[in-house]
């Protein structure tokens, strides 16, 4: 049984920052045929695929990422120069607030807003009424997937682990889930809506589909 959903931001509730480069790229003529970028590119990128493993962090894969593009001679930074009100996912923001809706709770458990969004985001930030609660790690001390950072967030909802389901685009922090008691649920930024309608599936508020074929 669950009863609370516990969700990632970046590349869960927008488009990951690679993504929008791989976009930038195409409409720029950068030569995107050879700069890794993320798992949607045309390349290989094993340091997107260290950095989801936990083997290194975000902050050393966006430098990763920025060094890249400077090699061709490309000048952008995905934190000043991305529209990021416009990259939100859609059928995210749709399981949202139909969970709103229903009768479970949920939350917002964060390693990186605040880089992106700036300090004490949360206070202006108007989605917020969606959710019954929010830590950004910021405020702890430790980051996913310290378990320390997925008990705070089950305490936040006054719910057990065991009740709890937790949305992440990184193994690492859906593992870091599992080790405390939490289900963990794997969002791929490559399949978004399939893995949106697979979480529906699980929490109770989509009907399965029958097998095609």
């Amino acid at each position: 049984m669950i009863g609370a959903v516990v969700w990632d931001m970046g590349g869960v509730f927008s488009r990951y920052f690679t993504e929008v480069l791989l976009d930038a790229g195409s409409q720029r003529g950068w030569p995107i045929d050879r700069i890794p970028l993320g798992p949607n590119g045309p390349v290989p990128d094993p340091d997107y695929v260290r950095m989801t493993e936990g083997l290194i962090e975000e902050s050393a894969y966006l430098e990763v990422v920025r060094g890249r593009l400077a090699a061709e001679g490309i000048r952008f930074d995905p934190l000043r120069d991305i529209d990021w009100p416009n990259q939100q996912r859609p059928e995210t923001w749709e399981a949202i607030k139909k969970i709103h809706a229903s009768s479970l709770v949920q939350m917002i458990l964060t390693n990186d807003a605040s880089k992106w969004m700036g300090e004490r985001w949360w206070e202006k930030w108007e989605p917020i009424r969606y959710f019954d609660a929010l830590i950004d790690v910021a405020t702890l001390g430790v980051r996913k997937p310290h378990p320390n950072t997925y008990l705070a967030a089950a305490e936040a909802l006054s719910m057990a682990t065991e009740v709890c389901i937790f949305i992440d685009d990184m193994v690492v922090n859906c593992r870091g889930a599992e080790a405390v008691g939490m289900q963990s649920h794997l969002f791929s930024i490559t399949k978004p809506e399939a893995s949106i309608a697979l979480l529906l599936e699980r929490i109770g508020l989509r009907e399965a589909h029958p097998p095609v074929g």
